[in-house]
């Protein structure tokens, strides 16, 4: 959008310096809750107001401070910057990349998906909110740019950042049938049980994927040392739905030990842990069984 409105205008030439400045920091408070017409004409103020041009001199000359306040407000006005303009001008820090790739997903660019997510992923490092955040706009519908950047480079990325990485996959949208995801079960081998529980939380609704039943050994996986990554792998479980997982479930209430991670088995099972001789449940499964039923009908009758 790069036009003003002539009674802004007119309005702007009228205010002192101090009035601006308070215009200006009201524009932006309101630019956050409107949108629509209401909005295209606050903006219009905006371009009034010659923040526009400011925006542009400071993304061009400005520090990273003044590269971060220019995206902003070309996020905000919607001002038309060349896609290698934002890229050559953010892509020295981490939050100016953020804030770049913020400016593509809010304008709706077409190459935003692609281009904002390699923006994101240079470095090892791990994303800010406003970076992990904006990987999942970016992506929650078709993560195929966020699953082929992943692949290629995740063995470089610290494991802040790959645990991030694997959340985001974890709550987009389903990937394509011919995707290569084989990789995500190789991170069950990690020694980090971090990585390992976050590599089964990207896979909840996977089942159905051939890469990730040939790469998932669901024996191996759902008998992990550590009580934090079983918990995410009955999880993972329960959204698969096919007899193997539920195999692999009924065989993990026999022996599971550890209470919460007890909860969790049984709650991906739902009603079929009803049907359970007593004597073929752990002593943990058995109580997880009582307190998940109870609560479920605690739950039900307080909703009625």
């Amino acid at each position: 959008m790069e036009m003003t409105d002539p009674e802004w205008e007119e309005w702007v030439n009228s205010l002192s310096e101090s009035e601006r400045r308070v215009a200006t920091e009201l524009l932006e408070e309101y630019l956050q809750r409107i949108q629509g017409r209401d909005r295209a004409a606050l903006q219009q103020l905006g371009y009034a107001l010659g923040i526009d041009q400011m925006a542009r001199r400071k993304l061009r000359d400005g520090d990273r401070f003044e590269r971060l306040w220019a995206l902003h407000w070309i996020a905000r006005l919607d001002i038309d910057i060349k896609i290698q303009t934002l890229q050559s001008s953010s892509d020295d820090y981490p939050e100016t990349r953020a804030a770049a790739a913020r400016v593509l997903y809010e304008q709706e660019r077409p190459e935003a998906a692609r281009t904002g997510t390699e923006l994101l992923l240079q470095g090892p490092k791990p994303l800010s909110v406003l970076g992990v955040d904006t990987l999942y706009q970016l992506n929650k519908l078709s993560p195929e740019p966020l699953i082929s950047a992943a692949t290629s480079s995740y063995s470089e990325w610290d494991e802040s950042r790959l645990i991030q990485v694997l959340q985001v996959i974890g709550e987009a949208g389903p990937s394509k049938p011919d995707t290569a995801l084989g990789w995500l079960g190789f991170l069950f081998l990690s020694e980090s049980p971090n990585v390992r529980a976050a590599a089964a939380q990207s896979l909840s609704g996977y089942g159905w994927h051939d890469d990730v039943r040939s790469a998932v050994d669901i024996n191996q996986v759902r008998t992990d040392e550590s009580p934090q990554v079983r918990r995410a792998v009955y999880r993972m479980l329960g959204t698969w739905e096919d007899d193997a997982s539920t195999n692999a479930l009924l065989d993990a209430v026999r022996t599971e030990s550890d209470p919460r991670a007890a909860i969790d088995a049984i709650t991906a099972l739902g009603e079929r842990a009803e049907q359970i001789p007593e004597s073929e449940l752990s002593t943990s499964s058995s109580a997880a069984r009582d307190w998940v039923f109870t609560s479920t009908y605690t739950s039900t009758e307080a909703a009625q």
